[in-house]
This record gives structure tokens, sequence and C-alpha cells, in this order.
């Protein structure tokens, strides 16, 4: 027993150094991306800054006018504000009267407390211990969509805490906590979308009509602000921007732009599609969106396990969104949290002498978390043009397996632990 307690002493500390070192690597590279000049942040601050000045909200939509003032304020930066609510130029109004490098660096401070304080709240609500810590910190620090999202001073850092907020409402029955954090990740980001599927399924009517109500509560107080024809320019350009050729490109990580890749030829952003059919990209589009929405949803109505539940809508919200990139993924790793705590019973389960199909399973289980992560995580395929022409396409989207692997491994954790209670 001696030597097993110093086998786990010695693990603990070697995934504490290693943690260490990522975290010091981590921290280095944040400084040094703090105040560069790229898209994204450069879209957030310049719709802030024309909101301060009391520029018409409407025409943000029009990509050529709001290019230019992109170059006004960031100089040699080239960004449209492409499909974000009005009610998006509003989140950097706090830090528009500074200029562009300020700014930024506020915004990553922002971020970078924020990701702190989430990761402490996500190791206490799991009560991880001993070497579950570091091994926690060591998923997070190695996550590419986080390094992402810190690169462009995106804005998922800020959804991905509200999400997590909104899974332990959830989880703990507040539904008018819940159903606010909804309402306001969509009036951020529109994000969150898909949620609104799974309160269906789960008849969470408090929580709908609060997200409902904080929704028009934001509109309403924003109106003097962003304009009602500033809706009217969101709701005709939001119509139509799945059809657009960019997003064909195996930069979007989704099965929009999977099934758009292969069957959409554009001279300028796919060239080399396998055929040239667009209508049937699409249909298959909506038929396996389909088919997703309502295996997840059939999932939520007869697992009623709140954790998993809430971890597949996460999973499914981001394969649908048509402009899915890298930086959206960074909610996945609510995903890789639950199904990290998934795999430590099973490892409770086979400290000592354990019957060997419940350490095949818990091998089995790590191996394809392992697998899934790293699909997500890997910077070398993603969005490489060398995969970008024909059958080779097939390679270019990792992000988009990975996400589909972790998806299945909850359908196929949840109903082998449900067949075993039969046995």
């Amino acid at each position: 027993m001696r030597q097993i307690n110093k086998l786990f002493l010695y693990k603990t500390i070697f995934f504490w150094i290693i943690a260490f070192i990522l975290a010091i690597l981590f921290i280095y590279f944040v400084i040094k991306r703090a105040d560069r000049q790229t898209h994204s942040f450069s879209s957030y601050y310049t719709a802030s800054k024309l909101l301060s000045e009391g520029e018409k909200v409407s025409r943000f939509y029009n990509d050529d006018w709001f290019r230019s003032k992109v170059e006004k304020y960031v100089p040699g930066v080239q960004e449209i504000y492409h499909v974000n609510l009005p009610t998006t130029s509003l989140m950097l109004i706090p830090v528009s009267a500074f200029d562009y490098r300020t700014a930024r660096i506020i915004w990553t401070t922002f971020n970078f407390i924020l990701l702190l304080i989430t990761i402490v709240f996500l190791l206490n609500k799991f009560n991880f211990t001993k070497e579950w810590i570091p091994l926690v910190i060591i998923l997070f620090l190695l996550f590419q969509p986080l390094h992402a999202n810190f690169s462009y001073a995106q804005a998922y850092i800020l959804i991905f805490v509200l999400l997590v907020f909104a899974w332990y409402a959830y989880k703990s029955g507040k539904d008018e906590r819940l159903g606010f954090l909804i309402g306001l990740m969509f009036m951020l980001k529109t994000a969150g979308v898909v949620f609104w599927i799974l309160l269906l399924v789960e008849k969470k009517w408090k929580a709908i009509i609060w997200a409902a109500a904080t929704i028009i509560f934001f509109i309403l107080i924003s109106l003097p602000l962003v304009g009602i024809d500033s809706w009217f320019a969101y709701a005709e350009i939001i119509s139509s921007y799945s059809s657009r050729p960019e997003l064909s490109v195996t930069g979007y990580q989704s099965i929009n732009s999977f099934f758009s890749h292969f069957t959409s030829f554009e001279p300028k952003w796919n060239p080399y599609p396998l055929i040239d059919i667009p209508f049937l990209g699409k249909m298959l589009t909506i038929i396996f969106s389909v088919i997703i929405l309502s295996a997840v949803s059939f999932y939520a109505y007869r697992m009623k396990k709140p954790d998993q539940s809430f971890a597949v809508f996460i999973i499914a919200g981001v394969i649908l969104n048509p402009v899915s990139l890298d930086y959206h993924y960074i909610v996945l790793l609510l995903p890789v949290i639950i199904l990290l705590g998934e795999l430590r019973e099973y490892h409770q389960k086979t400290f000592g002498n354990p019957p060997q199909g419940v350490l095949r399973t818990f091998l089995r289980r790590w191996m394809l978390l392992i697998i899934f992560y790293v699909m997500i995580t890997e910077r070398l395929l993603y969005g490489s043009p060398k995969l970008s022409d024909g059958w080779l396409a097939i390679f270019a989207y990792p992000k988009l397996y990975g996400a589909l692997g972790l998806l299945g491994m909850f359908f196929w954790i949840s109903f082998r632990d449900k067949l075993r209670q039969y046995d």
C-alpha cells in the first residue's frame, strides 16, 4: 500500500510540474499577443467605437463601409461586422474611449481573470482533488481553441464562462438564472440557440419565459442606441448567410461547411469540390442537422442526466453553427470536463484489483477521450490549404470529427451504463 501511495504521489507531482510549465508558457503567450492588431477584436472595437460616436448600427452590415471604418481605427486590418447582432456592438462600450492597444489589453486581462475564476469554479463543483486538479489545468492550457481566443481577443471566453454558469444553474434547478444566462448569451453573440430545444424537451417553461424576457428587455433598452432599422438589416443578412460561398472553406469546422465544401463550386473560395451540386449539399446539411438535433433531444428526454444532457447540446450547437471556427470550439471544454468526471468515477472502481471488464472499459474511454481531444486541439490539419482540394479535404475537418466523437462518447457511455443496470 505504501508503494501505491508513493506512485500516486509521484504522478501528482509530475502532473503539477507539467501544469506549472504550461502555465508559464501560456501566460507568456497571452502577454505577447495582448496588444496585437488582428481581426475579430477589431470588429468589436470598431463597432463599439462607431456606436459611441453616434453612427447608425444598420450601416455596420454594409461590408465595404464597415471595412473602411476598421481601416480607420485599426490600420492594416481587413474586417467586417459579419452576422453579429446589433447588441453585440454594446459589448466593448466600456473600453471604446481608449485607443485600440489599451482597449485590447483591458479586454485580454478581463478574459484572463474570467478564465481563472471559471477553472476554480469547475474544480470546486466537480470536486476534483489530488492529481485530477493539475490534469484539468493541463487540459485547459493545451486546448488550441483557448489559444485562438486570446490570439484574436475573441468573445467566446466570455460565452464559455456564461455557459458554465448556465450549466450549473441547469443542474441545480435554478430556472430563472438559467433563462437569464441563455438570453444574455443570445444577445451578446447569438450563442446558445440550441438550448431552447433542450428547455422545450424538458418543459422548463420558467426558464423559457426568463430567456425570452431577457432578450426582450435587452432589445428594448438598446433601441435608443442601435435603432430599430439595425434589426431589419440584421434580419436581411442572416436569412441568407449560411449560403455564402466563403463558408465552404475548411477553416469553418461545421456540418454546413463540410457538405458545402464537397458539393459547391465557387471560383474564389472553393474551386475544387468533388461535385458541383449545391442543392445536394444543402439537403445533406439539413438531413444531418435534423438527425443530430433529434438524437440529442431523445438523449435528454430518456437519460435524465443533467450534466450529460447539457453537454450534448453544447456539442450540437457548435457543429451545427455554420460559422464555427476554431475559437468557437472553446465551449467544448465543458463536455470534456464532464467526461473527465465520468472517467474519475471509473478510476475509483479500478483502484486496487478491479474486474477485468471494468478496467478495459476505463482504458477504452480514456483512449477515446484523448483521441477526440487531440483532434479538436491539433493545429496541423486544421485549415491547411494543402487539404482543400478534392478527396484530400476529408482530412481537413479534425475539429468537427473530434466534436462528433465526443458526442458519440456521451451516447455510448450513457446507453451502455443504462443497459448494464438491467443486467
